[in-house]
């Protein structure tokens, strides 16, 4: 019984829920044993009773892929490693849909391209990350694409980097100089600048700089990334001061406002920063160096877990070096390093005819080197001192140039040259700048004489002369000391041109120029730089009227033109004295010759013939001729002088006088001359000459000398004066004999009552109503206080009386009427005093017809026909009456 009571408990449990959902069967063989138990309701004690029994049987189950979770129903999928745990889902046996992220048959592997593995920019090939336009790294997990490619577009652009330095004087409350330079344009990222400045009160630095993501054609952004954005992550600017041998003296640096988690693109990013109250002092050879920096990035957020990655961007730089040097360039013979000073600047001929060369070499710069020259070349001014400058003034302190050219340093030290014709003639100075590139400056003068065209002169005025001559003869002649002469040319000779434009004089220094406020004149020219050498350097070359020389030759005799050689050269002096080997004899001559130079050598000689005689002229007879003019009007006596004769120089001239006899006096307190005409040999062959002389002249020995009557008139009392003719008779060499004779009787010489009137009157012009009458005075002895005249009509109308005290010889009468005849009458006044004046003894009359206007147009440009015509009656008796005579 109690076998049967466990064999039915154990059927009651083969028949449990039923199966469902992929459920499959099985036939199973079941086999039954009995058992014994000693203790009800344990196993304890419990033993097989036996026997078996074998029923066959269908099980369930669930098919191959499919479970149950214990309630027969077979709809749970199975996968192996349950799908990565966690990592997907079973969808159908062995197939699993994988959470994101994950990917696989299984979701064993994490997927590429998801929040796990992301690869953006980028897609995925094979599970692989392939980044877009090189970004990297590749397959890296989760830092897959995150690092910019290398290339040019990822890059920010610099578009300015520009730098300010600047002094700001307090005192003037003014800015006085500022440096700005940009390295933006650099093409080595580089810009390094030069400067002489030492002094800055703030410095400024503005920074742009753009990155554009929108041109680089990045795939759109995945879902598996919320946010993403790239650009200007990051920039600075770094500020370096360092000295000479680099050791660092100061350091800031700038940093602008912009973050990785906030990037600028598409548009221009622009930083601006400063430094005020700068007052670090800068020193020759230091560095200012400013770096300005721009990094692109961005990021990205991931979906499901928000993850924040950042990108690797590429860095752009733009630096400025400000270089210090305030040391000016050397010439190399300063310093040793060559011997000829010449080189700092020469010009091959300083005094020339042809176009200007010029060189220089040799010039060198210990820190920022030779950048570049400059030549300049001025045409010289006279200044009020006679000196010669550059032409500045007061108003204009840099001169105008005439030429200016600038050459840049090909090598340390190289040579250069330049050839320069000048328009006109001149003294020309050339400036040479040269200039190192912190802009410090040194000058090197030079002058040259450029003049192709100008003469040696001579000035008629300032003759050569033999100062050993007598004065009387013009120097031409020497009377005494026959063995020695002495001949000057004190300013004959010139060069017209250098004269007037003062080309040898002294030049003046250029004048320091150029100011600022930490440097006083530094435009100037050293001595050592001035021109000191050469024909023509900054002194003034001695020299008369321009001619700096003279050669001397001299010979005797006076037919020589042109001398053997010159005894005397290279002379300075204006004059010389020269002992002769033998001694001159009358009649003799020597020539000399003066040939002068001036600074081009242009020359010009000259030559002077002196001669000589020691003895006077001689006179055999003299007789007076008085009143031998020809004419009423010509008071001409004569002294008929026979014998006047010199052989060595001949008779030249005579100088007479006349003394009232009684006083002694000179009549007129004059000396009259005359010049005995030299005589051609037709008529020496028929008169008596000195001839053969060493002027080559002929005299004749009779000679007429001709007086006028008036000369010996101005006494008080002619009737019973006499007066003495006192005459010196000189030959060519200023000897002179003197000779006297008397004029008895001067009332009988002609002129002495003559008071003549005027004659010739005429109309000389007329103008509406007004006719300007004119006439010519006859000659007199007497002196012409005046003229008294009377105008009248034909009818006898009184209608001008005048009397004029003054010497003239017209009158303008006025309303005229034309038609009209008119009768003018004039008188000559004679005299010393004005109270007794001595009336012209006749009138001169004169009647003209006023022409009517007709006539004055049909005759307009002709001439006027005059008549005079002597007038007795009733014009003379009234007029006469009237003036009270």
């Amino acid at each position: 019984m109690r076998s049967l009571v466990l064999l039915i408990s154990f059927l009651g449990f083969g028949f449990a829920a039923e199966w469902s959902g992929n459920v499959c069967y099985r036939r199973r063989t079941k086999i039954f044993s009995t058992w014994s138990c000693k203790y009800p309701w344990t196993w304890k004690a419990c033993w097989d009773l036996g026997p078996e029994y074998i029923l066959p049987d269908q099980e369930p189950y669930c098919c191959s892929g499919w479970r149950h979770n214990g309630n027969n129903i077979c709809s749970i999928p199975i996968c192996p490693n349950g799908c990565g745990e966690y990592k997907g889902r079973c969808i159908k046996p062995y197939e699993c849909q994988c959470n994101p992220g994950y990917t696989g048959k299984y979701c064993t592997t994490i997927a590429a391209c998801s929040h796990l593995k992301p690869c953006y920019p980028g897609n995925c090939t094979s599970n692989a990350c392939k980044c877009t336009n090189n970004f990297y790294p590749e397959n890296n997990g989760t830092n897959n694409c995150l690092t910019f490619p290398n290339v040019t577009e990822y890059f920010p652009t610099i578009e300015q980097s520009t730098f300010e330095l600047g002094y700001f004087q307090q005192v003037k409350y003014m800015q006085t100089y500022n440096i700005t330079i940009d390295s933006a344009m650099s093409t080595k990222n580089l810009k390094m600048f030069w400067t002489n400045c030492r002094d800055g009160t703030f410095m400024n630095f503005t920074f742009q700089s753009i990155f554009s993501p929108s041109t680089l054609n990045l795939p759109d952004k995945p879902g598996y990334v919320s946010n993403f954005a790239l650009g200007i992550t990051e920039a600075d600017i770094s500020v370096i001061l360092t000295d000479f041998n680099g050791i660092k003296k100061d350091s800031t640096k700038l940093h602008c406002d912009v973050n990785r988690d906030n990037p600028r693109s598409e548009n221009l990013y622009r930083c601006a920063k400063s430094i005020d109250n700068f007052n670090t002092r800068f020193d020759s050879g230091d560095t200012l160096a400013v770096t300005y920096k721009a990094q692109t990035g961005g990021f990205r957020i991931l979906s499901n877990n928000g993850v924040k990655q950042y990108y690797t961007g590429r860095q752009t730089s733009r630096s400025i070096e400000l270089k210090f040097d305030t040391e000016g360039p050397y010439h190399c013979s300063q310093k040793g390093e060559c011997s000829d000073s010449s080189t700092m600047m020469k010009i091959k001929n300083d005094v020339t005819k042809v176009p200007i060369d010029i060189s220089w070499n040799g010039w060198k710069d210990k820190l920022s080197k030779v950048a570049r020259y400059a030549l300049q070349v001025f045409k010289l001014v006279k200044a009020g001192d006679g000196t010669l400058k550059e032409p500045y003034n007061d108003l204009n302190p840099n001169p105008v140039f005439v030429n200016i050219t600038e050459f840049n340093e090909t090598s340390e030290g190289a040579a250069h040259s330049f050839t320069f014709q000048p328009q006109e003639p001149g003294v020309y100075s050339c400036i040479l700048e040269v200039n190192d590139n912190a802009n410090n400056s040194v000058y090197v003068r030079r002058f040259v004489i450029y003049d192709p065209s100008s003469t040696v002169t001579s000035d008629s005025s300032h003759p050569i002369y033999a100062t050993s001559g007598n004065a009387t003869s013009d120097f031409k002649w020497q009377i005494n000391n026959p063995q020695r002469v002495s001949f000057s040319w004190e300013n004959h000779f010139l060069n017209e041109l250098h004269e007037s434009g003062n080309f040898l004089a002294r030049i003046r220094n250029v004048p320091a120029s150029f100011y600022d406020e930490f440097r006083d004149g530094f435009k100037s020219i050293p001595d050592q730089y001035d021109d000191t050498e050469g024909k023509r350097s900054r002194d003034a070359i001695p020299n008369k009227r321009g001619i700096i020389k003279y050669d001397i030759a001299y010979a005797l005799g006076r037919k020589q033109l042109t001398p053997k050689t010159f005894q005397y050269t290279d002379r300075t002096n204006a004059f010389i004295h020269i002992n002769l080997s033998q001694q001159l004899q009358d009649g003799n001559s020597m020539t000399l010759w003066v040939k002068a130079y001036d600074i081009l050598e242009n020359t010009k000689t000259e030559r002077i013939i002196l001669h000589y005689d020691s003895t006077k002229p001689k006179v055999s007879s003299m007789e007076l001729q008085t009143n031998v003019g020809l004419g009423p009007m010509n008071f001409t006596s004569s002294v008929r002088i026979m014998g006047a004769s010199d052989p060595h120089s001949g008779v030249k001239k005579i100088k007479y006088r006349f003394k009232a006899l009684s006083t002694g006096k000179v009549i007129n307190n004059r000396d009259y001359e005359y010049h005995n005409p030299s005589r051609d040999q037709y008529y020496c062959n028929t008169n008596p000459c000195d001839t053969n002389l060493p002027t080559g002249e002929s005299f004749g020995v009779t000679i007429n000398l001709p007086f006028s009557n008036c000369y010996a008139i101005n006494i008080s009392n002619m009737s019973t004066e006499t007066v003495n003719l006192e005459m010196d008779i000189f030959n060519s060499a200023g000897l002179f004999i003197r000779k006297e004779m008397q004029i008895k009787n001067l009332s009988s010489l002609t002129g002495i009552n003559n008071y003549a009137g005027p004659h010739n009157i005429r109309i000389d012009d007329r103008f509406n109503t007004s006719y300007k009458i004119m006439w010519n005075q006859a000659p007199s002895c007497c002196n012409i206080q005046g003229f008294q005249l009377a105008l009248s009509k034909a009818n006898g109308q009184i209608l001008q009386i005048s009397t004029f005290n003054e010497t003239k010889n017209w009158i303008i009468l006025d309303d005229v009427e034309e038609g009209t005849t008119y009768n003018l009458v004039i008188f000559t006044m004679y005299g010393n005093d004005r109270d007794n004046r001595i009336r012209s003894s006749v009138p001169s009359n004169f009647t003209f017809v006023a022409q009517t206007q007709s006539e004055m147009q049909s005759s307009r440009g002709s001439m006027c026909m005059l008549h005079c015509s002597k007038m007795i009656g009733i014009l003379l008796i009234v007029f006469v009456q009237l003036i009270g005579y």
